[in-house]
């Protein structure tokens, strides 16, 4: 996978998004924002908002900034802000792996079915902790590679084909923490055949 492909595979995505991992992935984007632990006037980031599935879950008493690689993606969130009214949430094109955003920008983070589409998931997270204030909650919805030797032979021969349609079903959740540095705070298994995790961790930095 490059940048391109990623965004060019999403673009295409766009208009039957929603139609496909909208209501099966639902009850995860729910858990995963209950373990963000949001106050009032948070400053929340999703990166990898994508179609904004996620946005009208958010309580509207914080402030929600979602960043997307794709266009065709933020005008179906674009969407969904105006008709939820929801006027606490900013969206932008850009880039996870090389944000705008200055150091400790926000009060945590949401990366929901993000991390295992982008070609280098390192510094993806690493970008999430940069902009992440000290002490902040990070959550990585997603599917990672299975500890199972027979499961995760599959999920690694078929990878390369999923690459094709947008992501990856070979990360591994531990090898990432020890790249990143990012330490498990609480895990749940999410969605059907609790197949996905949320997993939230305190950015230490």
């Amino acid at each position: 996978m490059n940048i391109e492909s990623v965004e060019r595979v999403y673009s295409n995505y766009s208009g039957v998004y929603d139609l496909i991992f909208g209501k099966i992935f639902e009850s995860g984007r729910e858990t995963g924002i209950d373990l963000l632990d949001i106050k009032e006037d948070d400053n929340i980031l999703e990166v990898g908002v994508g179609t904004g599935l996620s946005l009208p879950y958010y309580p509207r008493h914080c402030k929600i900034v979602g960043v997307d690689l794709s266009a065709k993606m933020l005008k179906e969130a674009e969407k969904k802000i105006k008709e939820n009214r929801l006027v606490n949430v900013q969206i932008h094109k850009m880039d996870a792996t090389r944000m705008e955003f200055e150091d400790n920008t926000y009060d945590s983070v949401m990366a929901a079915y993000f991390i295992s589409t982008v070609p280098d998931p390192v510094k993806a997270a690493h970008e999430i902790k940069r902009v992440c204030k000290k002490g902040g909650r990070i959550v990585f919805l997603n599917h990672f590679m299975s500890k199972n030797k027979f499961i995760s032979g599959f999920e690694k021969m078929i990878s390369p084909v999923c690459c094709k349609i947008g992501f990856r079903t070979d990360l591994d959740l531990y090898d990432l923490l020890n790249k990143t540095g990012l330490k498990i705070n609480k895990k749940e298994k999410v969605n059907f055949f609790n197949y996905w995790k949320a997993v939230q961790f305190i950015n230490h930095k």
